[in-house]
C-alpha cells in the first residue's frame, strides 16, 4: 500500500510539474520572442504571453499584458494591432462577465474591423459582441443586428458550414427571448443544411438545439423525442455525443421520471470521467442532487452536493488570487448548501405547516366547545368559570405564539432569495476594485520611473490615470458597500427604528436582486426591467429591512408571474415588470407591473391571507403577501392594492404618507 502512496505521489507531483514547467517555458519563450522582436510582432506576443497568464488563471498578470499590446499597437498605429488587442480585452471583460467594458473595447474593435473593410474581423467580433456581450445582458434586439449582419457575409461568402452556425446563432437567440416557435424553424432549417452537406456533428447538434427549444416551451415529450435522436444518432455515428445524454436525464427528470433520469445521468457521469470534462460532470452532480432529492435519498443527495462542491474548488483551486472567482465561490457554496438543506427538509416543513393548519382548526374548534359548554354550565349552575377562561386565553396565546413563530421563520427564510442576487450584483464592482489598483500599483512603479527621469509631462499623464482610476474603484467600492449594508439590512430581526430612505435607490436595488435570483434557479428565464422613478420623490421614513422585504415579495411574485406565462405564450409575448414611484398628495406612490398571467377574480379578495397561496405545493407557503400586507398597513400606517385582469396583468399599489 505505501509503495502504490509513494508512486501515486510521485505521478501527480510528475505531471503537476510538467504543467508548471510548460507554462513558465511558454512565457520564458515568448519573452525571448518579445526582447528581439519588430513592434507588430511584440503586440501579437503580449497577447500570447497573456493568455499563458490566463489559462494559468492569474488574470492580473493576463490583463497588464493586454494592456501593454494595446498601448504599443496604439503608439505604432497599427489597425491590425489595434483591432487584435481591443477583441482580446473584450474576450478577457467578457469572460470576467464584466459586460460594460467587454462592450466598450468590443465595440472600439468592431469599429477598427468596419474601417479595415475587413469582413472576417467583422465577423469575429460581431460573434463576441452580439453572441456573448449582447446576448448575456439580455440585449437581444442589437445582439440580433449583429447577427444579421454575420448572416450577410456567411451568405456572401457560400459557405454552407458558416451558415448553419449562423442559424444555429439564431436559433440560441430565439429560444432565450422565448420565442421557442421561431427557434424550432431556424434550428430544423439548420438541421436540413447539415442533412445536405452530410455534417454529422452539425447534423446532431441542430437536432438537440429543436430539443432544447421544445423543451423551453414546457413540451418535454417532444424534447425527449429530438434529446434521444440526437444521442443515439451521434453515438451510432461515432462522433461527439456533447451534452446530449445529460439534456435526456434533465428531460426525464422533468416528466418525473425518475429512474430513467437517475439512468442516463450515471451513464453521463461515466463519460465525463472518461473523457475529463469535469465542468460538465459539475452540472451532472447538480442534476444527480436534483434527482436524489426528489425521490426523497436525502443521504445519495447530499452526497452528491458533496462531490460537486469537492469538485468545484479543484477546478478553481488556481483562482487563489483572484478574490473574485473566490467570493463568488463562497456565495455559491453557501447557496448549495442553504438548497440541500432544504431539500432534506422540504417534505418535513410541508408536513408541518399542514399540520399546523388543521391543529389551528381543530383548536379552535374546541375552543368553541368550551366556550359553549362553559356558558351552558353557567347558565345551568352559576359556577365560576375563570379557571376555564384562564385555560382559553392561555390556549390562545400559544396559538398566537405559533403563528408568530411561523412569520418570524418565513421573514428570515427570504433571506436565502437573495443570495443568488447578491452574489451576481456584488462581482462586477469588486473585479474592478481588485483588477485597476493592482494596475494603479504598476502605474505608480512608471510613475517613479518617469519623475526620476526628468520626463514631467508624461508623469503628469500617468498621475491623471491613476487619479482617475481611483475615482472609479472609489466608486465602485462604495457600490460593493451598499450591497453588502443592503444585505445586512434585510437579515436584521426586531422592529428597529425608521430611517429617512431613498424609496427609489431601494426598489431599483431589491428588483435586481430579484430577478437574479430567480435566473439562479431558472437560466432560460428573461424579463424587461422597466424602471419610472419620480426625480422629485422625496425620503421617506420607513423599516429599511422590512420595506425591503416588500419589495422582494412583490418582485418575486412579478417575476413569477411572467415565467409562467412566458412558458405557456406564443413567441410574441415579451415578459415585463415595470416599477414606478410618485409623489401626490403628501403621500409617496409605489407600483409593481407585471404583463404575467394575473390573478382570477374568485381568488383576488383572499391572496392576502395567511397561507393563501396560489402556486403549486412546495413552490409557496402563502405568506409572502400576507406579510407584506402586515408590514404595509400595520407597520408603515399605509395600503396596499391590487388591480388584476386574468391573463394579462397585476398592479399592486402601495401608498405610504410622508408624515
Amino acid at each position: 500500500m505505501k509503495k502504490r502512496a509513494i508512486g501515486l505521489f510521485v505521478f501527480i507531483y510528475f505531471v503537476f510539474g510538467m504543467q508548471v514547467f510548460a507554462q513558465k517555458s511558454a512565457i520564458d519563450s515568448l519573452s525571448a520572442i518579445l526582447a528581439k522582436s519588430t513592434d507588430t510582432v511584440k503586440v501579437k506576443t503580449l497577447i500570447k504571453i497573456g493568455n499563458v497568464y490566463k489559462v494559468k488563471n492569474n488574470y492580473d498578470k493576463a490583463l497588464s499584458n493586454y494592456l501593454d499590446a494595446l498601448k504599443l499597437a496604439d503608439s505604432i498605429q497599427n489597425k491590425e494591432c489595434l483591432f487584435l488587442s481591443l477583441k482580446q480585452l473584450a474576450s478577457f471583460y467578457n469572460e470576467l462577465n464584466q459586460n460594460d467594458q467587454a462592450l466598450e473595447f468590443g465595440l472600439r474593435a468592431q469599429k477598427i474591423a468596419e474601417e479595415q473593410g475587413n469582413k472576417q474581423n467583422l465577423y469575429d467580433i460581431l460573434d463576441l459582441v452580439g453572441g456573448f456581450i449582447y446576448f448575456n445582458s439580455g440585449k437581444y434586439d442589437k445582439a440580433t443586428q449583429c447577427g444579421q449582419t454575420m448572416m450577410k457575409i456567411a451568405e456572401a461568402k457560400g459557405d454552407k458550414k458558416q451558415i448553419i452556425y449562423m442559424q444555429m446563432w439564431f436559433g440560441d437567440l430565439y429560444r432565450a427571448e422565448g420565442k421557442f416557435d421561431l427557434s424550432i424553424e431556424i434550428y430544423a432549417k439548420a438541421l436540413q443544411t447539415a442533412k445536405e452537406i452530410g455534417d454529422k456533428d452539425y447534423l446532431y447538434s441542430s437536432t438537440n438545439g429543436v430539443g432544447m427549444a421544445y423543451g423551453g416551451k414546457g413540451q418535454f415529450n417532444n424534447a425527449l423525442k429530438y434529446y434521444l435522436d440526437a444521442f443515439n444518432g451521434a453515438e451510432n455515428a461515432k462522433v461527439s455525443t456533447n451534452n446530449y445524454e445529460y439534456n435526456v436525464a434533465k428531460t426525464y427528470f422533468e416528466l418525473k421520471d425518475y429512474p430513467r433520469a437517475l439512468f442516463y445521468a450515471n451513464r453521463y457521469l461515466l463519460l465525463c470521467d472518461k473523457n475529463g470534462d469535469n465542468y460538465e460532470k459539475l452540472a451532472d452532480y447538480g442534476l444527480l442532487r436534483k434527482i436524489y432529492a426528489a425521490t426523497n435519498k436525502y443521504k445519495e443527495a447530499y452526497n452528491a452536493f458533496d462531490q460537486y462542491h469537492k469538485l468545484y474548488f479543484l477546478l478553481h483551486s488556481d483562482d487563489v488570487q483572484n478574490k473574485m472567482n473566490l467570493l463568488q465561490a463562497g456565495f455559491n457554496a453557501e447557496k448549495q448548501t442553504k438548497e440541500i438543506e432544504f431539500l432534506q427538509n422540504q417534505a418535513l416543513l410541508q408536513s408541518k405547516l399542514k399540520n399546523v393548519l388543521i391543529a389551528a382548526f381543530i383548536f379552535l374548534l374546541v375552543i368553541i366547545l368550551l366556550v359553549a359548554n362553559g356558558y351552558r354550565l353557567k347558565r345551568k349552575s352559576g359556577r365560576n368559570l375563570s379557571s376555564k377562561n384562564n385555560e382559553l386565553n392561555q390556549a390562545i396565546n400559544t396559538l398566537r405564539a405559533t403563528q408568530n413563530q411561523l412569520i418570524q421563520s418565513e421573514k428570515m427564510a427570504s433571506l436565502g432569495e437573495l443570495t443568488a442576487g447578491i452574489a451576481h450584483e456584488i462581482q462586477n464592482p469588486l473585479n474592478f476594485v481588485n483588477n485597476f489598483s493592482d494596475v494603479n500599483a504598476e502605474m505608480i512603479a512608471e510613475l517613479e520611473d518617469e519623475l526620476k527621469s526628468g520626463n514631467i509631462p508624461q508623469a503628469l499623464a500617468i498621475a491623471g490615470d491613476i487619479k482617475e482610476n481611483e475615482r472609479k474603484i472609489n466608486h465602485h467600492g462604495k457600490r460593493a458597500d451598499a450591497i453588502v449594508k443592503g444585505m445586512l439590512q434585510h437579515s436584521k430581526t426586531g422592529s428597529g427604528s425608521k430611517e429617512p430612505t431613498d424609496i427609489n435607490a431601494l426598489a431599483d436595488e431589491y428588483m435586481r436582486l430579484a430577478y437574479h435570483g430567480l435566473r439562479a434557479k431558472d437560466k432560460s428565464f428573461n424579463s424587461e426591467m422597466t424602471t419610472r422613478f419620480a426625480s422629485d420623490l422625496p425620503k421617506i421614513n420607513v423599516l429599511q429591512q422590512d420595506m425591503g422585504r416588500v419589495m422582494l415579495n412583490l418582485f418575486n411574485n412579478a417575476f413569477y408571474a411572467v415565467n409562467q406565462k412566458a412558458k405557456m405564450a406564443h413567441n410574441n409575448y415579451k415578459p415585463e415588470v415595470t416599477i414606478s414611484t410618485s409623489f401626490e398628495k403628501g403621500y409617496v406612490i409605489i407600483k409593481v407591473k407585471d404583463n404575467g398571467v394575473g390573478i382570477p377574480d374568485a381568488i383576488k379578495g383572499k391572496i392576502m391571507q395567511p397561507f393563501f397561496t396560489t402556486k403549486p405545493t412546495g413552490e409557496g407557503t402563502g405568506l409572502g403577501l400576507s406579510l407584506t400586507y402586515d408590514m404595509v398597513v400595520k407597520g408603515h400606517a399605509g395600503s396596499i392594492t391590487v388591480d388584476t385582469k386574468e391573463g394579462e396583468y397585476t398592479v399592486f399599489t402601495i401608498k405610504l404618507s410622508l408624515a
